[in-house]
């Protein structure tokens, strides 16, 4: 996962704050205390019995079942210190971790799949998905360099600009939508974003900044809402310039896109990180914002809740509908 300089020194400006009583979210819910306090949190996934596996950012993974934890790292695993960057769960229960290899635990063991033995483009795994037919979609890929990688369980098919009409090689996130497409955001430079839709046939689709009908400057990460549209969220923290009213989100349907407004955005920087789409359609967005960390819209209007972190990395839904925010300085819930 990339944290700029310009991120880091946000969250030393503003500092770590601490939970309030009155945290709250719009339908009520409360904030719970933080936990996991030690660690920073950078993805959350859920199993079918509802363990949540946590990656953090140099210190392992965590199954935590709301309760009690159990660490897993470089002392008692196959994991090194390298951040995880992203978590997903396949039909079969098993857990896929991208860090400094595209690793699966069974529940009983891990599995390195080292990109030298099965010949990736890269070994920097930094989005994994897993489509309605359990294959696992990942990235192998950094700066002008790797591609996308799907395994059937059987083989790895990877797809590059050189064999494949892959638009670019950063494989910034990757995505499923309701009609089991993969969808990835492609950042082959600030200002040469593109979208890439591979279909069942393993045939691309591409929407650049022509299908968009503006230039995004650096995709943040990708989701796909209630209506089977793509939101995506604009990462400016490459930019030297600390500038309001630049767009942060839009939607994509396939067709045409939708920049979605943010309250006073002409006047406020609102520095928009990651996003998630809930259940209900709520799209929740964090920011590092001075006093702003959290915005939820309903497809109408926009929430600010007081949440009490200096910044939110990670967001989850649990199977009973809980909130997870993964943060810098731990793990809360939203219940």
């Amino acid at each position: 996962m990339r944290f700029s300089t310009l991120i880091f020194a946000l969250l030393l400006l503003f500092g770590s704050c601490k939970k309030d009583s009155d945290d709250v979210a719009p339908d009520g819910r409360r904030l719970s205390d933080i936990t996991l306090k030690e660690y920073f949190i950078t993805s959350i996934a859920f199993d079918k019995n509802g363990i949540a596996w946590l990656g953090t950012s140099k210190n392992g993974l965590i199954q935590y079942d709301g309760k009690s934890a159990r660490i897993f790292d470089s002392s008692n695993s196959i994991l090194t210190d390298a951040g995880i960057m992203a978590v997903a769960v396949d039909k079969a229960n098993n857990i896929w971790i991208g860090s400094d290899d595209l690793i699966k635990y069974d529940g009983s063991k891990f599995t390195r799949y080292e990109a030298s033995q099965f010949g990736f483009p890269k070994n920097a795994v930094r989005s994994i998905a897993v489509d309605a037919d359990d294959n696992i979609w990942f990235s192998c890929s950094s700066y002008q360099s790797g591609g996308l990688v799907k395994y059937d369980g059987t083989a790895f098919k990877t797809f590059t600009p050189a064999n494949s009409k892959l638009p670019g090689n950063m494989v910034q996130s990757i995505v499923i939508d309701q009609s089991n497409h993969a969808w990835v955001a492609i950042n082959d430079g600030v200002n040469e974003v593109s979208l890439a839709k591979i279909n069942p046939d393993n045939s691309i689709s591409v929407a650049g900044s022509r299908e968009l009908g503006f230039k995004p400057y650096y995709f943040g990460n990708i989701v796909v809402n209630n209506s089977n549209e793509l939101v995506a969220s604009i990462d400016y923290s490459l930019s030297s310039l600390m500038a309001a009213g630049r767009p942060q989100i839009f939607k994509f349907n396939g067709s045409k896109a939708q920049i979605l407004n943010l309250p006073d955005e002409k006047n406020v920087y609102y520095f928009t990180h990651r996003i998630f789409s809930a259940k209900n359609g709520n799209l929740w967005v964090s920011f590092f914002a001075a006093d702003k960390k959290c915005g939820i819209f309903n497809g109408k209007d926009w929430t600010f809740p007081k949440l009490g972190t200096s910044g939110i990395f990670a967001f989850a839904e649990s199977p009973d509908g809980e909130m997870w925010l993964g943060t810098g300085e731990g793990l809360y819930i939203l219940k």
